[in-house]
Order: C-alpha cells, then structure tokens, then sequence
C-alpha cells in the first residue's frame, strides 16, 4: 500500500498565486523524488490542504524534506497539520475499459 504525506498550510494572499506557486514549485520537486505516485493541493479559507501518494515510508520522509526547503523560501504561511503514514485505503479508477 502506498505511503501518504497529508500538510495543511495556513496562507493569506491569492489564492490563484498559492495554487501557481505550488503547481510550478512544490510539483516538480516531488516529481523528482524516488517513489512519486500522486500529488493533489486543496485550497479553501485562506488553508492549503497537499496531500501525495509515495510508493514508500522513505520515499514520503525524503520528499517532505525537499519540500519543506521550498516552503520555507517560498511561502509566508505556516503549517497547521503534518501526516505522514500508510493509507488504510487508497483507489484509482480503473481506465482500462
């Protein structure tokens, strides 16, 4: 089963700009990192929920340290929530029909 990575940021600012920053900083560098599965960002109330998918315990903990790094230089918020731990459950659709 795959291993997540779930942070909630607190942000003030634009929204639309939070969600560039994140597609074309914070994306690449997860993509780079061993284990990368998926990677998705919610925003809502002035919060960016970024949750992503690693093939294991280790690949997870080395991409929040690269992550952390762009947060740090990058963004004026501060995290509310950090989880990292196996999903229970985890489905993808199935495009194969």
């Amino acid at each position: 089963m795959p291993h997540g990575r779930f942070v909630v940021y607190s942000f003030t600012g634009d929204e639309q700009e939070m969600i560039d920053k994140s597609r074309t900083g914070v994306l690449p560098i997860l993509k780079q990192q061993p284990g990368f599965v998926a990677y998705g960002v919610i925003i809502q109330d002035g919060k960016i929920f970024s949750m992503s998918a690693w093939d294991a315990e280790r690949d997870a903990h080395a991409a929040d340290e690269a992550a952390k790094g762009w947060v740090a230089e990058n963004m004026d918020g501060q995290v509310v929530i950090s989880a990292l731990g196996d999903y229970a459950w985890l489905e993808f659709a199935d495009h194969t029909s």
